[in-house]
């Protein structure tokens, strides 16, 4: 019986053991790759190397939101080791938005105007402009403009106008839901016509594997939907 026992609880020391182990391996999100066959919204175990040859690059993304950039050749670890698995957030997220914007405004390289309007709620699609809109997986698409406006006609296409999709913008409102009848797909560019004014907005789809606020703003910082992180910094406080 006490053999029983002592067996059941190394048993059971072990599983907590792994867990632990588990909990401190990242789980690192791909952003962006270049030159290898890693597609974004991939995920990798940071503790394991990653080979790299010449001229390859990719980009990740921790659970805290932190940005990795890899650069081949190279045969590390992204993150080998991870101090726990708690994540601060909300933390996370401010401290990500002020600095990382603030270095890339400094360096020229953030894709977005930094005077762009910020949309209220941050997975509004703002069709005012031309540039990229971010959206969480299977997410409805809601157009949004800037103080509601006047009555207006609408088109949607495709970049090469394979199809073309009708409907009215009521006066007053500043938002505009599609249905699923609207054929939208990840990283294409549309052609939206609202009244006179025409722009071309690029889609993109958040992988699920992107799962906190801290990632998501990690991920839109990346590829160029700015005042959308802005909008989910100003969500977060």
């Amino acid at each position: 019986m006490l053999a029983r026992l002592l067996t059941m609880a190394a048993v059971t020391l072990l599983a907590v053991t792994m867990g632990a182990a588990a909990a401190r391996a990242a789980n690192l999100v791909v952003v962006e790759a270049r030159g290898i066959d890693l597609k974004p919204g991939a995920e990798i175990d940071g503790s394991k190397p990653l080979a790299l040859k010449d001229g390859q690059v990719v980009t990740l993304i921790s659970p805290s939101g932190e940005i990795i950039k890899l650069h081949g050749p190279s045969n590390a670890a992204p993150a080998p080791s991870q101090g726990g698995s708690t994540v601060d957030v909300k933390g996370a997220l401010r401290t990500l938005v002020t600095q990382e914007l603030a270095d890339n405004s400094e360096l020229g390289v953030v894709r977005g105007a930094a005077d762009d309007p910020v949309p209220p709620q941050p997975w509004l699609v703002d069709v005012t402009r031309d540039g990229t809109r971010c959206l969480p997986a299977n997410y409805p698409v809601v157009f949004w403009r800037p103080g509601g406006g006047g009555a207006s006609a609408v088109t949607i296409a495709p970049y090469d106008r394979s199809w073309l999709v009708r409907t009215e913008w009521q006066a007053g409102t500043d938002r505009l839901p599609l249905g699923a009848a609207v054929p939208l797909r990840n990283r294409q560019t549309y052609v939206i016509r609202v009244g006179n004014k025409e722009t071309a907005v690029t889609l993109v789809t958040m992988p699920a594997a992107v799962s906190n606020d801290a990632m998501r703003a990690a991920w839109m910082i990346q590829v160029g939907c700015v005042p959308q992180v802005k909008s989910l910094l100003q969500a977060a406080r």
